[in-house]
């Protein structure tokens, strides 16, 4: 169920995600039905525009509707044809509930409190979480890279020790007017079991530790400017390693197709010890068995759906039910 996430986080930061009729039905149903049935999508306005469905280079053209016509109908006009008719089933169009995906992350983590929208649309407050001795908040931060994205970090403040979750880029260190916040990408600690979100609780709690460290080492003493890219570079280079070890350890298990038969290959091939639970921590940070063997339709998915967002018309149509 990995597509389902794929699609989420692929638009989530854009300003006007909208999706066709025709682009969900090319969705496996399984995560069509999800994002529906939970209200992660909601149907919006009608398009205005579509492709020509009978010419083969697919020019768009304004939909029109026949005056007076009733029931309501509706056509686009056509160089060979002159005009073709369009299904008002064909024009409906779908865009992401963003209160509703913030709910459902935060239901998923379990959070102590409600969610309450900070700026709306933008950042919202999830709630708490237990991390450690104390308790921690942790908000939603969407299209952190905006030029307001100062003024929205603005509102998390400076106290309490903050986890900010995102979607898409990781927010600029631009934007926060102090100590940088534990900044954590959705796509590493949440995943789908085709029903409903799961978290990986303990990587989470390990990429806010190394966040935490990290931001230890740059505020525990006055450190010039060199000393502390040094620092960043040295987490950069044992993030780079921990990414290389899974990508290593995910191309066994997808060749092998068994966490035991890849743990016993790799250890022949190495000549260190590699244990069957090192395949299996790595298969669920990447969002278990079933993403990982999907990894290269999902990342289809993403690109899809990505190169599409932006070259949208703003042009929308209203309906009568």
């Amino acid at each position: 169920m990995n597509h389902t996430l794929s699609i989420l986080w692929a638009c989530f930061d854009t300003t006007d995600p909208l999706f066709s009729a025709s682009e969900l039905a090319s969705w496996p149903a399984a995560d069509r039905n999800w994002l529906l049935e939970s209200g992660v999508l909601k149907e919006t306005t009608a398009a205005a525009a579509i492709a020509c469905p009978s010419c083969q280079d697919g020019h768009v053209e304004e939909v029109l509707e026949l005056p007076d016509s009733n029931p309501r109908r509706f056509f686009i006009p056509c160089p060979e044809a002159v005009r073709i008719e369009v299904d008002l089933e064909h024009l409906r169009q779908w865009t992401v509930d963003l209160d509703t995906v913030a709910s459902r992350i935060a239901a998923a983590l379990s959070l102590t409190g409600s969610v309450k929208p900070v700026s709306p649309g933008r950042l919202w407050r999830l709630g708490t979480s237990r991390m450690g001795p104390t308790s921690r908040e942790m908000l939603l931060l969407r299209t952190p890279d905006a030029a307001d994205g100062a003024s929205i970090a603005a509102h998390i403040g400076q106290t309490g020790r903050p986890i900010v979750l995102f979607a898409g880029g990781e927010p600029p260190a631009s934007i926060w007017p102090g100590r940088t916040p534990a900044c954590i990408a959705l796509s590493r600690v949440l995943s789908h079991d085709g029903s409903t979100l799961q978290v990986n609780a303990l990587l989470l709690h390990e990429l806010v530790s190394r966040a935490d460290d990290l931001q230890s080492q740059m505020h525990a003493i006055p450190i010039d400017p060199r000393g502390k890219k040094l620092i960043v570079r040295r987490q950069l280079k044992a993030e780079l390693s921990s990414h290389l070890a899974d990508s290593n350890l995910l191309a066994a298990y997808r060749q092998h197709g068994s966490m035991r038969e890849a743990a016993r290959a790799l250890t022949t091939e190495r000549g260190t010890p590699i244990t069957k639970d090192m395949i299996q921590r790595a298969v669920a940070r990447a969002g278990g068995a079933k993403a990982v063997m999907n990894a290269e339709d999902s990342e289809s998915v993403v690109r899809t759906v990505a190169s599409q967002r932006r070259d949208r018309g703003a042009k929308v149509i209203k309906t009568r039910n």
